[in-house]
């Protein structure tokens, strides 16, 4: 660590998701290390995610509402926010924030600013592309979180590969891990809560995660086993017309909606299949606590999905948007439980050695110091031919 370091992370809203759960987890465990201040700025309010108790150490500030105030005046509170603050570093998460905030990091003349793409979406015309690729060179570096989502960058938009920088994302395999003791037994602290085997998906009710998909797998999956149950966590826009679904397939009974949980590093544990039905991802943070929590996976192999998972090792890839494959993969795993676990075993493994938050932070502060001692250099170069 080249000195004290004062980085600031953007992100949309403090809402419960993945992105947002990964950079309050970063912040955490950067405020771990000596002479590093990390703290948040969230463009919009969220769901309260910040309240959490081990995001108490975490400094967040949430700007005016958008519905009240314009763009060009949320740029200007965000100038005036980092010159009051005088970040070394601001770290911004998506495209949303590489436009208001990094506009208004630039006119702070904030020295270091990186961008962190975490999905895999991709402007489809070229003015677009054009735009979007002016807003990311305001940024020193570009994180990808998969090699897919590097590939993305450097086709895309035509950066330089030196620009893009690859950091997967992790996840702490401390909180995350195996239960002890009966899951039988834990599984009766969630009320309502019923099926052996049970199912699981955490996410963002929305579109694009698949779960319509899920559903249609569960009811395929339920003419084999009756008795298994399926368990949803997670809220979104969606929710209503996703319930909707599971009671025209008549699968509603099994089906167990649980909206947005603070506990959920102790819901993984007490599944017996985890499944992820997303249509895009880039690393997905509640794939990789799954796997932390050593649960055999079925995953459609999309974005950065296949990093995750290797295909017979730590679980089962399976295409996107197909029933009938999902269904298969989880009765594959319900079939053979031996071979499950192996491969639950594998993934815990597999996540702890390329997955964990320690090595996601290394990476990152190491970063942030490469950039900021590039930039004293060239100012220090250029101050002494004047």
């Amino acid at each position: 660590m080249a000195g004290p370091l004062r980085v600031i992370h953007v992100i949309r809203a403090l809402q419960t998701g993945g992105l947002e759960t990964l950079v309050l987890d970063a912040c955490a465990r950067m405020q771990s290390h000596a002479g590093v201040s990390a703290s948040v700025c969230a463009l919009l309010p969220g769901d309260g995610l910040e309240d959490r108790p081990q995001y108490q150490s975490v400094r967040c500030t949430v700007l005016r509402d958008r519905k009240r105030h314009g763009r060009l005046a949320m740029i200007h509170e965000l100038v005036r926010f980092f010159r009051h603050e005088q970040p070394d570093v601001v770290h911004l998460h998506n495209f949303l924030c590489q436009v208001r905030a990094g506009l208004g990091a630039r006119l702070a003349r904030v020295p270091v600013v990186i961008a962190t793409k975490h999905g895999s979406e991709w402007p489809r015309c070229l003015g677009s592309r054009h735009l979007a690729a002016g807003f990311y060179r305001l940024a020193d570096v570009l994180v990808a979180v998969s090699p897919d989502v590097r590939d993305g960058l450097l086709a895309t938009y035509g950066f330089a590969p030196e620009r893009v920088r690859l950091i997967l994302n992790g996840v702490d395999t401390d909180r995350f891990r195996p239960m002890d003791g009966d899951c039988e037994k834990a599984r009766q602290r969630i009320p309502g809560v019923t099926g052996t085997p049970l199912l699981g998906t955490v996410g963002r009710l929305v579109g694009y995660k698949g779960v319509g998909t899920l559903l249609e797998a569960f009811r395929i999956v339920l003419q084999r086993a009756p008795e298994a149950g399926l368990v949803i966590v997670g809220d979104g826009a969606d929710r209503a017309s996703f319930e909707n679904q599971a009671a025209s397939l008549g699968i509603a009974a099994r089906v167990h909606f649980l909206g947005n949980r603070s506990d959920v590093c102790s819901i993984y544990p007490l599944l017996d299949v985890y499944v992820q039905p997303s249509y895009t991802e880039g690393i997905s943070l509640t794939m990789l606590e799954a796997c932390a929590c050593a649960l055999p996976v079925v995953a459609t192999k999309v974005g950065g999905n296949p990093e995750i998972v290797v295909d017979g090792q730590t679980g089962r890839l399976v295409p996107p948007r197909d029933p009938s494959a999902l269904a298969a993969g989880i009765l594959e795993h319900l079939g053979n439980a031996r071979a499950a676990h192996a491969m639950g075993r594998s993934a815990r493994q597999r996540v702890v050695e390329l997955f964990s938050l320690d090595r996601m932070v290394h990476d990152y502060l190491a970063l942030y110091d490469e950039v900021r001692d590039r930039r004293l250099r060239a100012e220090q170069g250029e101050q002494d031919t004047n």
